[in-house]
């Protein structure tokens, strides 16, 4: 009886104490605080639980053990050249262990081991098409709690690439704003301007894109970009989506590739073609590398006038597929749908996650923290990959407004940082179907462009396979 008296009259004590804490505001930071302590436990017992901001923090002690990362090569190879010897000397008992797959094959590894129930890494990075399906699979950890610090410090459409039903899933690490590469020998060869802002005037739309490049075709013979036909991955129809805000799926969750505007944009594809003003060479393949690279006089792998693509080739072209065209690269915007219209996608980027069985996920974190989270860190990552930062706060570094040698000292990056801001939202990357629609769309490409089908028929066959596939209307 002494006991339960005793416990009514604890209760009753706590009870006043959480009056008074309301009285004066306090009511949110207990709830701040019990939402913390909550996540905490769901990233190691050593995770951090503030109180509130006028209390001491939980002392914790610093993570350790290995830390094993699944990661393609080139990312790996970012942070070895940039800021990883600092997280070293920071958690100094942290070991990392990294183990590399294609940019694709990360995600497919992560799933496998998701669905065995073993065997998948302490962390992973991946490209954000591919993370709504992990996240399906319910083998990824809610880092929301962690993440409600840093919410602020990014665009909200890329935010939404790791967000399910209000809970967030990864940590954005590097966009991919798409932009016109050009070479200005080329330009000047056939008698233009290679001023920058001046072929963004003559690129202003796709219509004024396939006439400069009929204009550099007939006086040079050099073609404007790669675009294979028969194994054609899609991208540029996305691009065209995109631009005008037209995602995979509609507002209902209706399959949207089948669209009469999504049919215009393949036939305008189809223009270019027909006025053969492109090279038939794979993305990534070592003719598409020839195309990118060769000088102007090459007659046996003539380079092409443009590409357009996403920021992080910037990054490439310099690095290991064209080092010697440097000062002849310049960048432009990317044409708009009509006269006035956003010129503005992203392509590609990738976000880091921590799968649920990591067997440690505060390592994990510290490790995200440093690398995505740290407005210094981004800017280093990006000035040496040209893998463009999420943190909006890196927008206002000096490195923004320096110019660039490789691109003929043009001040590049406040034009990336413009695109980025200027993405229209279009549900793809948010999608766990990505890859299915993707996939469909390609094949729909490469049907129309050895003519076996009209676009008309070819869409309307990959929209069939897509609502088959995933029940949607």
């Amino acid at each position: 009886m002494q006991h339960k008296n005793l416990l009514k009259v604890l209760a009753l004590f706590i009870l006043a104490v959480l009056l008074l804490t309301g009285c004066d505001g306090g009511s949110d930071a207990v709830n701040e605080t019990s939402d913390t302590l909550a996540d905490a436990s769901n990233v190691g017992e050593s995770g951090e639980a503030a109180e509130n901001g006028e209390e001491d923090e939980v002392v914790k002690e610093p993570p350790s053990g290995e830390l094993v990362i699944w990661v393609q090569q080139a990312n790996q190879d970012v942070w070895e050249q940039t800021v990883l010897t600092g997280f070293q000397d920071m958690y100094p008992d942290v070991e990392l262990e990294f183990v590399n797959y294609a940019p694709e094959e990360v995600a497919n590894q992560v799933a496998l081991a998701i669905q065995g129930g073993t065997g998948g890494p302490d962390l992973g990075v991946t490209q954000y098409r591919d993370l709504q399906a992990l996240i399906a699979l319910e083998g990824v950890m809610d880092i929301s709690g962690l993440m409600d610090p840093y919410i602020d410090e990014f665009d909200p459409d890329i935010l939404a690439y790791c967000e399910t039903d209000g809970a967030y899933y990864c940590t954005p690490w590097d966009i991919g704003p798409t932009v016109t590469y050009y070479r200005r020998d080329i330009f000047e060869a056939a008698g233009l301007s290679s001023d920058p802002d001046d072929v963004s005037g003559m690129l202003a739309t796709w219509d004024s894109y396939l006439e400069t490049c009929i204009t550099i075709k007939e006086a040079t013979g050099l073609n404007c970009f790669p675009q294979n036909k028969a194994n054609n991955y899609g991208l540029m129809i996305i691009d065209m989506m995109w631009q005008q805000g037209i995602g995979f799926f509609d507002e209902d969750g209706a399959v949207t590739i089948d669209s009469p505007e999504v049919v215009a944009i393949l036939e305008k594809i189809g223009e270019f073609w027909a006025a053969d003003v492109t090279t038939d060479n794979i993305d990534w393949g070592d003719a598409w590398y020839l195309d990118l690279s060769a000088n102007i006089d090459n007659a046996d792998t003539p380079p092409v006038a443009t590409i357009v693509y996403p920021s992080w080739l910037g990054g490439f072209l310099k690095s290991w597929i064209a080092p010697d065209q440097a000062g002849n690269y310049g960048i432009a915007l990317m044409p708009a749908w009509e006269e006035g219209g956003t010129r503005a996608v992203m392509a590609g980027g990738s976000a880091f996650f921590i799968p649920k069985d990591s067997s440690n996920p505060d390592a994990a974190w510290a490790f995200i923290e440093y690398m995505a989270l740290h407005t210094e860190n981004q800017v280093d990552q990006y000035e040496y990959s040209d893998y463009f930062p999420t943190l909006l706060s890196t927008y206002d570094s000096p490195l923004f407004s320096e110019p660039d040698p490789y691109f003929g000292d043009q001040v590049t990056r406040p034009i990336f940082a413009e695109v980025a801001e200027n993405v229209p939202y279009a549900l793809m990357y948010d999608s766990q179907y990505y890859n299915v629609v993707s996939g469909a769309l390609s094949t729909a490409v490469q049907k129309y462009a050895i003519g076996d089908m009209t676009a008309e028929e070819a869409l309307q066959e990959a929209a069939d396979a897509v609502r088959l596939e995933t029940g949607a209307p």
